[in-house]
């Protein structure tokens, strides 16, 4: 071996420490990152350097670095994103329906309409055997209170809950607008890096990482140019992130294309909010309306707005709105619009004048007994809300002046007990209404509370079949079974919710880990990479002193 191949292996041996060396490099990053999330593991493309003249293609010109490649699969790393989209969906949905399904309990620690129902008609059936007793009068009373107020307290949670969604959207929202403008600044600088055609691995893993997280809170469709940036739209087209900035989202709750009197409230008369993108904001009407957009789309986002719900132009009240949480709402108040009026017309009595403004009470009490006095009850005399007024007519759920003058929609969140002192409360009938300020009265009567001839009392409207109809829920059926029916219905959507979290959990699982399979760092491979490299390292380097001892040798010959 002349002068010039010991030359050539030095240059071989060189070369290939810097080869093995930049391989044990990525290795060793590889080991760092082993924890980190989003990081996908690197590879290094080793390829045989190509001859540097003809003398040397029998000899070879030894090895170098191509590239160093980050192992991704752009089809899984899909996957992952479209199931972690469903499954932060129904984890929302899960969460929410945990804390309602906690007001329909039959074993929970609260009281439950269903329960205090069942407490205010047993009530009536004692009382019913003995009206005079006034230790069962007090009986019904403290009954009725505690009906009017569970059913309060459920139609409070509810809208809290509704207002919890809402209120819950502008985090969601301003943290999608935070990942957008990293997303946005990401492809800028992987355009600025990669003009020279290698591509700036830290960066994508960080650009995958971002559009992972934007999935957990909207579905995305993203498109990646060719300069390496991605472009990401929501499925509506809008588009969130461009290759060089991004779109922020707002929250409003009086947007500029709300219709002429604006929309109705939510549950608790606050207004809710639109998910708004603003191209304009010094023109008067320049939003556009992303939320039904959003809502009909997977993530956080998603699952928010289904439970709290969407309005529309044409909705006229709060109940209207489509939102589980509404229709949950909805039903509560069927329950108490049924109080208010189907019951108070039985207590109450029919109009004893025939169209006179004040109703008449064909019932009696022992107040007026005792007294002799003609006492008319008002039309809520049995139940009652906040601001209620006697404004005459026939109490009725097709057809009621009363609830509809005064002004409010959710009457289930002022429910309120109208009897104040157990002689108050009529349990008999006036048996000869004609004669006015006359009572016509019979020993022991509980007409008011049991059935008689062509009248219904007040326990038999326990079974009697009504056609409820409050926004978005209608229906026909007795008032007991509208609330099992209510329990049912929150167990089913419960159910549901747990069902499709659990599965997209454990598919989202299960992706991750095929993921990972590609993507990840595995420690073992890891070092017996790392075993190897070393190994021809110290073989190059000792290479290195074998040509320096040849070399050595052949200028000792010479001299």
């Amino acid at each position: 071996m002349g002068i010039n191949g010991v030359n050539s292996l030095l240059d071989i041996s060189g070369r290939s420490l810097g080869v093995q060396s930049q391989a044990i490099r990525v290795i060793g990053n590889n080991i760092a990152n082993v924890n980190t999330p989003g990081y996908s593991r690197r590879r290094v493309d080793i390829a045989s350097l190509e001859p540097a003249t003809e003398a040397d293609a029998a000899f070879g010109n030894g090895a170098t670095v191509q590239q160093v490649t980050r192992i991704v699969d752009s089809f899984i790393n899909g996957q992952l994103r479209d199931k972690m989209n469903e499954r932060s969906r129904a984890e929302v949905r899960d969460e929410f329906f945990a804390r309602a399904e906690n007001l329909f309990g039959v074993a929970g620690a609260l009281p439950t309409i269903g329960g205090e129902l069942s407490d205010f008609f047993s009530a009536l059936d004692d009382l019913a055997a003995n009206p005079s007793d006034i230790s069962l009068r007090s009986a019904v009373i403290d009954a009725g209170r505690q009906l009017t107020l569970t059913i309060r307290s459920a139609s409070e949670e509810i809208s809290g809950l509704q207002r919890q969604a809402d209120n819950r959207l502008g985090a969601v929202v301003e943290n999608l607008n935070t990942i957008s403008s990293k997303l946005a600044d990401v492809n800028i600088k992987i355009r600025g890096t990669e003009a020279n055609g290698q591509e700036n691995l830290a960066l994508r893993d960080q650009r995958d990482e971002l559009l992972r997280q934007m999935s957990e809170i909207t579905t995305v469709q993203t498109v990646e140019n060719s300069d390496g940036s991605v472009y990401v739209t929501l499925p509506s087209g809008f588009a969130l992130v461009t290759s060089t900035a991004s779109n922020a989202l707002e929250l409003d709750g009086s947007p500029s294309f709300q219709p002429v009197g604006g929309y109705p409230a939510g549950l608790d008369g606050g207004p809710l909010n639109f998910i708004v993108y603003d191209y304009d904001p010094s023109a008067g009407e320049s939003q556009i309306n992303l939320t039904d957009a959003l809502a009909a789309g997977g993530g956080e986002l998603g699952g928010l707005l289904s439970l709290r719900g969407i309005q529309a132009a044409t909705d006229t009240s709060m109940f209207d709105t489509d939102g589980d949480l509404v229709q949950l709402g909805a039903r509560i108040e069927a329950i108490a619009r049924d109080l208010l009026t189907r019951f108070n017309q039985s207590f109450v009595g029919p109009d004893e004048n025939g169209g006179n403004p004040n109703h008449q009470a064909s019932s009696f009490d022992l107040i007026d007994i005792s007294s002799g006095v003609y006492t008319p009850t008002a039309a809520f005399g049995l139940f009652s809300f906040a601001g209620a007024a006697d404004t005459g007519g026939t109490l009725g759920l097709a057809d009621n002046t009363d609830l509809t003058n005064s002004g409010l929609e959710n009457f289930s969140s002022v429910l309120e007990w109208g009897v104040a002192t157990p002689e108050e409360f009529a349990a008999g009938r006036d048996l000869n209404p004609a004669l006015l300020g006359v009572i016509v009265t019979a020993s022991g009567d509980a007409t008011n509370i049991t059935t008689s001839t062509g009248y219904l009392g007040l326990r038999a409207l326990r079974e009697q079949t009504v056609n409820y109809n409050v926004g978005v829920f209608t229906g026909t059926t007795t008032l007991e079974r509208l609330y099992n029916d209510t329990v049912t219905y929150v167990g089913s959507l419960r159910n549901t919710a747990v069902a499709e979290y659990e599965s997209a959990r454990a598919q989202e699982t299960q992706v991750q880990e095929y993921q990972n399979s590609i993507s990840g760092v595995s420690l073992d491979e890891e070092f017996a990479k790392l075993i190897l490299f070393q190994k021809a390292f110290e073989g190059s380097a000792r290479m290195i002193r074998v040509g320096d001892e040849l070399l050595d040798e052949i200028i000792g010959i010479l001299s």
